[in-house]
């Protein structure tokens, strides 16, 4: 009978580490398709080469279509969210999920000594660990979307 051990699993075992990133003076039009193009959510914002925000869909819709903007003409600095907000590599997952669960963020840019070397998702969480959906599910206490959560679970636990 195969032994089942009690292993840690930290963010750098699940965070994926190829990132896409894009500067803050590209246009939203950029981003979009860039976004497309990679089949990707969301991309990491620099300036001069350092992590300053992050940008997803959503920012696109909310941000600027939805408020009728020129998507060639709209910076991403101008509606990238910020400052930044990253976790480290050895961060255990439970921790992880409750603090992008407090900061009510879905995608965790992951940086070392300053340097982006990754991003973890909540969908990533979940899919790690099966009681990850039930920590989640209990300490956002309806923060995040109800749509989301049944997103998950019908994603990773058949419900």
């Amino acid at each position: 009978m195969p032994y089942l051990l009690d292993v840690r699993l930290i963010v750098k075992d699940l965070m994926s580490t190829n990132v896409f990133s894009i500067d803050s003076e590209a246009s939203v039009k950029e981003a979009a398709s860039k976004m497309a193009q990679q089949e990707i959510g969301s991309l990491v914002v620099t300036e001069q080469g350092k992590p300053v925000g992050i940008v997803t869909e959503r920012d696109l819709l909310s941000r600027v279509l939805a408020l009728g903007r020129n998507a060639e003409a709209t910076r991403i600095k101008m509606t990238m969210s910020k400052p930044l907000i990253c976790g480290q590599p050895d961060m255990d997952v439970a921790e992880a999920a409750r603090f992008m669960v407090g900061r009510n963020i879905k995608k965790l840019p992951i940086t070392q000594e300053g340097r982006l070397v990754g991003i973890v998702t909540l969908t990533d969480l979940c899919a790690a660990q099966p009681d990850m959906y039930e920590l989640i599910e209990k300490e956002t206490k309806g923060k995040i979307p109800k749509r989301f959560m049944k997103r998950l679970a019908k994603r990773y636990y058949k419900t």
